[in-house]
């Protein structure tokens, strides 16, 4: 006896769906505002934060799809290396950007003013793509939301000078939760502008923009906790890059972002349209969801429960499993329901571990070092992502026609499987007694 998932049957109760998500938004708000007694302040920063990346949460993943779908469903029909690249360049911004973004919000003083600018870049670019779509306002948009993503170890920096030194950790575990609320609201807006034969991709930019418009009045609102003081210098860098248990922090911030990248977001929802897969656009449309929801469960309990019941390396090595397992099913298996469900297991990996290493990346340094270490930190992760979109066109380029459609990112899930089980390795030759009480601080 088989059983046959009818995607429909979801559709035809897409309204409690909406309902269930709205509730389910406003509880774990609630919930995380009385639970850990946040300040009107504090809320004000988790609340810009959930606009701000709604603003760029709801075009990042249909970037790809936009660019390379048919004309006659809605696309402007692009080759697959354009695509990838427009996807790429998300990522390649990202690192001439993280480490500048720190700097600069040391020169001026200020991190609103950075994070306003971030905003109206976003804000520019959609009304273009808005208004003439095509390579050049695709590539300046996902340009925009590297830029704008480059500012979430801003908003974690600004987050955790809320709190004390020892709760670094436990500050980005609560701020994680906020890009994740973005994910649920924007869902069904995805699938409202996804649901027919023709995608009306142009009004998931005219949404972004009055999001990141919207964000940017509400700004007004936040105060800077911006410290008048300079913590950026060449002397600080210095004294964290010879730092070797920071430089591995680092390069397994690559390995996660790579992974990450590669195996999510809009190489998914590609993978998931292709002829053999064939998904839903229901259910492509929550694949966002489904993943950020079992990332924030991950990532509330990596910080705040699982850390200190097995360890960091053990919970490291935890979140990698859970990857792991994803990329070897997606590997073999092209069935939609499965690829749905097993999504799951790819937002719970990646909760565990980047909000692990994220940690540990501010909490064994001084207050006066976490803008220092977060902008290298971020640039290193940054090389992940561009080379996690950018794999896919590297591979088209030098063996051409040899992999198409599913295969293609078949491959793409069989080199990340290897990837994986070398980082495995590493972590377990890096994190090793002499490290103990940097990595378990």
């Amino acid at each position: 006896m088989t059983f046959a998932f009818n995607p429909q049957v979801l559709i035809q109760w897409k309204s409690w769906v909406y309902i269930l998500t709205v509730i389910l938004t406003i509880a774990l708000t609630w919930y995380i505002y009385k639970k850990y007694a946040l300040s009107k302040y504090q809320m004000m920063i988790f609340i810009l934060l959930v606009i701000f990346w709604s603003a760029i949460n709801i075009v990042r993943a249909y970037r790809k799809a936009y660019a390379v779908s048919s004309g006659d469903i809605g696309g402007l029909a692009m080759d697959g290396i354009l695509g990838a690249n427009i996807a790429a360049s998300y990522g390649l911004v990202s690192i001439f950007v993280r480490m500048p973004v720190f700097a600069l919000s040391d020169t001026l003083k200020s991190r609103r003013a950075l994070i306003g600018s971030a905003l109206m870049m976003v804000f520019l670019t959609s009304i273009w793509v808005v208004y003439k779509p095509d390579y050049l306002s695709l590539m300046s948009s996902s340009l925009a939301l590297g830029v704008g993503a480059s500012m979430l170890a801003l908003f974690n920096v600004f987050f955790s000078e809320t709190f004390s030194t020892k709760q670094a950790m436990v500050s980005v575990s609560i701020l994680s939760i906020a890009p994740l609320l973005a994910e649920f609201i924007v869902a069904p807006l995805q699938f409202l502008a996804t649901q027919n034969p023709i995608k009306d991709y142009g009004l998931l930019w005219a949404i972004s923009a009055g999001l990141a418009f919207a964000g940017f009045i509400f700004l007004f609102r936040v105060k800077d906790n911006k410290e008048k003081v300079r913590n950026f210098s060449w002397k600080k860098i210095g004294v964290a890059l010879s730092d070797r248990r920071f430089l591995l922090i680092c390069m397994l911030a690559v390995a996660v972002s790579f992974i990450r990248f590669a195996s999510s977001g809009s190489n998914m929802v590609a993978y998931a349209k292709t002829e053999d897969v064939m998904m839903a656009d229901f259910l492509i449309a929550y694949l966002d969801v489904i993943f950020s929801l079992f990332q924030l469960v991950a990532g509330v309990i990596a910080g705040l429960w699982l850390k200190k019941k097995i360890g960091v390396k053990n919970t490291l090595l935890l979140g990698l499993s859970a990857s792991l397992l994803f990329t070897v099913l997606a590997t073999t298996v092209t069935n939609p329901t499965v690829l749905f469900i097993s999504y799951s297991l790819n937002g719970f990996g990646y909760g565990i571990t980047y909000n692990v290493l994220l940690g540990l990346a501010l909490q064994p340094f001084a207050k006066d070092m976490r803008e220092v270490t977060m902008g290298i930190y971020q640039t290193f992760f940054a090389v992940g992502i561009f080379y996690g979109d950018k794999i896919y066109a590297l591979i088209l380029q030098n063996i051409p026609s040899t992999f198409e459609g599913s295969a293609l990112y078949q491959l793409v899930f069989t080199l990340i499987s290897g990837l994986i089980i070398l980082t495995m390795l590493s972590i377990f030759v890096g994190f090793n007694k002499k490290n103990r009480e940097f990595i378990e601080s």
